[in-house]
């Protein structure tokens, strides 16, 4: 083993470091006090991305009840390297969009019409000329509506009666923005920027109230259960929902997949859903770039969901190439031997938590016997490459259903990404179940 195999998980494990993360906020907020500063975030808000429109109808409540001053920065253009498939993300975002308003009583329409670059533009030119009004949230609210409505008179009326920056320096911002963007460490929009840290869309704002929660502002009373699509309710069992399928895409090197395990076997298991869990290679595996940014990113954050749902995590060892490999040769065995929810269990755990090599017959060994299967009969599975196809299979499957990514949920009529969207899963269900009774 390399030394950079062997140090990778104790510096994840620093990153990810609830101790880090708090002694990191101690300085910001001393920091802060001896600037005089006030308590201020930064929105990135982009007018085409259903996000930051479901953000921009919660911030200013959400600054009101904490005390706090919220800038907007009005973006347009992204580093399309960081969206591998942008395409697709473009028709997913707005139906998942749809289900978030309806969860958080928000605005989105429901016959929404992806807008045109053009008219995406003209409306990020106006916001850019009105950014430092009081009135910013107002008016990004109402071009918002009338932009994913496809209404071209009430957008042309607004335009009319708030005019625009001018294009030419509205094209330099915009480029400078994004380029500044990355350099500052982030690349989705619809994300709250607060003291060194980024909350990104509705789903993360617990992590940012509860912050300031413990530094005294606001109460516990927030305007809105921020958190609140990340758990399914668990209701009542309708008789009609027994048996109903549930689809995973899922990947070993994936940390929200690991983080999405329990509450996806917990619901299953409440409902009496018919489970099916589908392994796909990860984007770097499949030809798919995953850039630093990103990474530092997403590690971050799923060591917050992990604490957040009380999952261990933050001794990793990264199983890109043969570690996942590995892994996924041993799964038709675990399935064969009617062991495959212990195996997934305890190969996620070892890499995401446990700092377990899987490239290593040590590694996987350590593997294989935390899942209760034989290390003798797994190890012969490991020059069968038959998962290959399967795997090939599954990420077509999820392709056709409209992800690119894991993990992803497929109901019977409904793909759902992320391990933040289980109410919503459970929504979709539940709403089945009620269509088959009309």
């Amino acid at each position: 083993m390399s030394l950079r195999q062997r140090l990778m998980p104790l510096v994840a494990k620093l990153i990810t470091s609830e101790r880090l993360q708090q002694w990191r906020r101690a300085f910001r907020e001393s920091r802060r006090k001896l600037q005089r500063r006030p308590h201020q975030a930064v929105f990135y808000f982009r007018i085409d991305d259903p996000y930051s429109v479901l953000m921009a109808q919660v911030l200013p409540r959400f600054a009101r009840h904490f005390g706090i001053t919220i800038t907007p920065r009005v973006m347009l253009y992204l580093d399309q390297q960081m969206y591998p498939a942008a395409d697709m993300l473009e028709e997913l975002a707005p139906r998942d969009a749809t289900q978030l308003a309806r969860l958080h009583d928000l605005d989105f329409p429901h016959n929404w019409q992806l807008p045109p670059r053009e008219v995406s533009l003209a409306a990020t030119r106006c916001l850019l000329k009105h950014e430092g009004d009081e009135r910013f949230w107002s008016l990004a609210a109402a071009l918002a509506d009338a932009l994913w409505r496809n209404d071209h008179d009430k957008l042309e009326e607004l335009l009319t009666e708030h005019g625009q920056m001018p294009a030419d320096r509205a094209q330099l911002a915009l480029e400078a923005r994004r380029d500044q963007f990355l350099k500052d460490g982030h690349y989705l929009t619809g994300t709250l920027q607060y003291e060194g840290e980024w909350y990104w869309s509705i789903e993360r704002l617990d992590h940012l109230a509860h912050r300031l929660n413990d530094l005294g502002l606001g109460s516990a009373d927030w305007p809105l259960p921020y958190g609140r699509a990340k758990r399914a309710r668990l209701k009542e069992v309708p008789e009609g929902l027994k048996g109903k399928p549930l689809v995973l895409f899922f990947s070993f090197r994936s940390p929200y997949s690991y983080l999405a395990l329990a509450r996806t076997y917990a619901m299953a298991d409440h409902y009496g859903l018919n489970l099916k869990i589908r392994p796909v290679l990860p984007m770097v595996m499949r030809g798919l770039s995953v850039p630093k940014a990103k990474r530092f990113y997403i590690l971050k954050d799923a060591a917050r969901e992990a604490r957040l749902h009380k999952v261990p995590f933050g001794k990793v060892c990264d199983p890109v190439g043969a570690g996942v490999e590995r892994c996924m040769a041993i799964w038709p065995f675990a399935e064969k031997e009617g062991r495959l929810r212990e195996w997934l269990r305890a190969a996620a755990t070892g890499i995401w938590s446990q700092g377990i090599n899987a490239a290593t017959d040590n590694g996987l060994k350590f593997l294989v016997e935390n899942a209760g299967l034989d290390w003798n009969r797994a190890r012969r599975w490991l020059d069968d490459d038959s998962w290959r196809d399967h795997a090939e299979d599954n990420r077509n499957a999820m392709m056709a259903a409209g992800s690119w990514g894991v993990p992803s949920f497929l109901t019977e009529n409904t793909m759902v990404w992320g391990q933040d969207r289980f109410a919503v899963i459970e929504a979709c269900l539940l709403a089945s179940q009620a269509d088959d009774k009309d």
